[in-house]
Parts: C-alpha cells; sequence; structure tokens
C-alpha cells in the first residue's frame, strides 16, 4: 500500500513543484513510505496532495498554473463554437428545442486564432526547462497521434472540396447527409482537444517530450475550428478568394507540424 501512496505523491509533487526539486522531495520521501501502510502514511503525512501542496513555493506554483491555463485556453477556446453550435444544431433539428441555443457564426473561433502561435511557442520553451523527464513517449501513443493525423487529413479533404468548389464528392459520399460532414469535424476537434491535454498535463508530470502531443493535438483543433469558420462564413466576393484559405491552411500545418518535430528533441 506505500508504494500505492508513493505513486500518487509522486503524481502530486511533479504537478506542484518544480522538476529539480520534485526529485528531490521524491527521493526523501521514498525512505518514509517504505515498509507502511496507507493508514499510517495518511495518519502521519496527509494525502498526497495535502503534503505536496504545503511545500510548493507559492510564486513557481502560480506560474505554473498561469502557463497552464494559458494553454488549456489555446486548445479549448477554439473548440467552444464548432462543439456548441454542433450541439445547439442538432438539438434544433431533432425538436429539443424551438431555436438554435448558439448562434455566434464562429466569432470566439477567428478571435481565439492569434492564440496558435502562442500555443506553439510557449510549451516549447517552458516545457524545455520546466517539464518533466522520465518516462518519454511510447509506441503506444502512435494510435492518438495518428488519429488526429486522420482528422487533418479530414480537414484537407474538406477544404479541397469547398475550394476546388467539388461539392458533388461530397453529394456523392453523404447523400443527403450533410449533417454527417459537421459530426465529423466536432469529433475530430473533441479527439485533438483530448489529445492536447493530456499532452499538456503529462509533459509536467512525465515528460517534457509529451508536449508534442499537445502541439499535435492543438494543430488538430485549430485546423477543424478554421474548417468550421468556412462552413459558417465564406467571403466569395474577391476574384481570388481562395488564396487567403489556403495559405493560412498551409501555415497552421507546417506550424504544427514544425513544433511537433522539435518537441521530440
Amino acid at each position: 500500500m506505500g508504494w500505492d501512496y508513493l505513486s500518487r505523491l509522486s503524481r502530486a509533487a511533479r504537478w506542484y513543484l518544480p522538476p529539480a526539486e520534485a526529485a528531490e522531495v521524491l527521493e526523501d520521501y521514498r525512505e518514509i513510505v517504505e515498509g507502511r501502510s496507507e493508514e499510517e502514511l495518511r495518519r502521519d503525512l496527509g494525502t498526497p496532495r495535502a503534503a505536496m501542496r504545503q511545500l510548493a513555493q507559492p510564486k513557481a506554483y502560480r506560474r505554473w498554473l498561469a502557463v497552464f491555463f494559458i494553454l488549456s485556453a489555446c486548445v479549448l477556446l477554439p473548440a467552444v463554437d464548432p462543439i456548441l453550435e454542433g450541439l445547439s444544431l442538432t438539438a434544433w433539428l431533432s425538436g429539443i428545442c424551438a431555436h438554435p441555443f448558439w448562434t455566434s457564426n464562429g466569432e470566439l473561433a477567428r478571435h481565439s486564432m492569434p492564440l496558435f502561435p502562442l500555443g506553439i511557442v510557449l510549451p516549447l520553451f517552458w516545457f524545455q526547462w520546466n517539464g518533466g523527464k522520465g518516462r518519454a513517449l511510447s509506441k503506444r501513443t502512435l494510435p492518438i497521434f495518428a488519429l488526429v493525423l486522420l482528422g487533418i487529413a479530414w480537414v484537407w479533404f474538406l477544404f479541397w472540396v469547398i475550394l476546388t468548389e467539388r461539392f458533388d464528392v461530397i453529394d456523392f459520399l453523404f447523400p443527403n447527409m450533410a449533417w454527417i460532414v459537421r459530426l465529423i469535424t466536432c469529433l475530430n476537434i473533441l479527439s485533438a482537444g483530448a489529445a492536447g491535454m493530456t499532452g499538456l498535463i503529462k509533459s509536467r508530470l512525465e515528460d517534457r517530450r509529451w508536449r508534442a502531443m499537445y502541439i499535435w493535438g492543438l494543430t488538430g483543433v485549430v485546423l477543424s475550428s478554421f474548417l468550421w469558420q468556412v462552413f459558417t462564413s465564406m467571403n466569395l466576393t474577391d476574384g481570388y478568394w481562395q488564396g487567403p484559405y489556403w495559405m493560412r491552411l498551409v501555415f497552421i500545418t507546417l506550424a504544427g507540424l514544425i513544433g511537433t518535430g522539435v518537441s521530440l528533441c
């Protein structure tokens, strides 16, 4: 039981304390924990979280929380519009509500787009010096990366359909079922967002190279959110209206690929 307590204590230490300090504290606590029961440890030390929270340096921990909330916002804010609009449209079409309850037309997603470069750069620098140094990415994470890649491929396919005006392809693949396109896009955002948040947390708790999963998930979220913005508002008045969309699509994808690759170093 003592080792179960130690494993939870280890996670709490890496969350509340900087990596070097967490390693020192855990080395000291191993001798205290070894051979003792869970009840004894809780009586003498309290819960693992309470024990480590007492050792946390307030300023350093607040800095980490600020970084955590900023990086969380980079992933979550672009997902708000597509998810809520998707749920709103589904509830309205199914008769659950008389009117859609969320009709921002992608405004929140558009305003959160400038966070994307910050979401690439900040984890690269922060976790290089403040990330965990332990268990790195394993082969078991490959399906997660592949799932996000599949979502990115879906976004590129739909952009090709829209920007080349090949809507006959969608009619052929999903006859009279355009709602499936939006549903798949929402599922892409959910899976990429979950991957991003997992990478963010594990970058602190385990190894800084998990930031690669954060950046890859962020890329998937932002690309799908950008696609959703195109669904809700397109400017077709310009003679070469496709150009800016292609440029932004390429920029987001390349930035995500480069950031993911650098994160693994």
